[in-house]
């Protein structure tokens, strides 16, 4: 097969750009909704944090302040779950768009490669039949392993290690 054939100029390959341009517009929507869910979190605390605030300000002992305080432990444990759930379905999303992006960017580079393997096909410089629409990957047989010693040799051409003795190393 011949080099020049997958490196033809004449073929843009826009498709990566627009799945880099997708993946990243991907990637920021999901940082948008964790922005989001941040940003309610931070106001849903602060005015319940005002509204604890003025209850203890206003109030008559310092036992109905330690029963406030109390009362929020519970509710501040269903709050954090609550809010580590939606994250989580958040980065589900993220990582599923993110995947879909992905796999339609890895099918068009394969189908890419396959119309470049059979225009060379087409056009005489790969073989027709060592390819095929279903796979046009070629694969050549290694040559046969003749039952030769291994001699190991260092950069001046000296032996190191011959495959004919003992190494001395047992």
């Amino acid at each position: 097969m011949n080099v020049a054939a997958l490196n033809r100029p004449d073929i843009r390959d826009e498709s990566s750009t627009i799945a880099a341009y997708e993946f990243a517009a991907k990637a920021v929507t999901g940082l948008e909704k964790l922005v989001e869910l941040n940003v309610q979190t931070v106001k849903t605390s602060l005015s319940e944090q005002q509204a604890l605030i003025e209850a203890t300000l206003f109030s008559a002992s310092f036992s109905t302040v330690i029963e406030l305080q109390l009362q929020q432990f519970p509710a501040a444990v269903k709050k954090i779950s609550a809010y580590w759930g939606h994250v989580e379905i958040i980065a589900e999303e993220t990582g599923s768009e993110l995947l879909d992006v992905v796999q339609e960017s890895v099918q068009n580079y394969l189908a890419t490669q396959f119309s470049l393997f059979d225009s060379a096909a087409s056009i005489g410089i790969a073989p027709i039949d060592r390819t095929n629409a279903a796979s046009p990957i070629t694969v050549e047989q290694s040559p046969v392993a003749t039952k030769e010693p291994v001699v190991l040799v260092d950069s001046s051409g000296n032996v190191v290690l011959s495959g004919r003795g003992s190494s001395g190393l047992h």
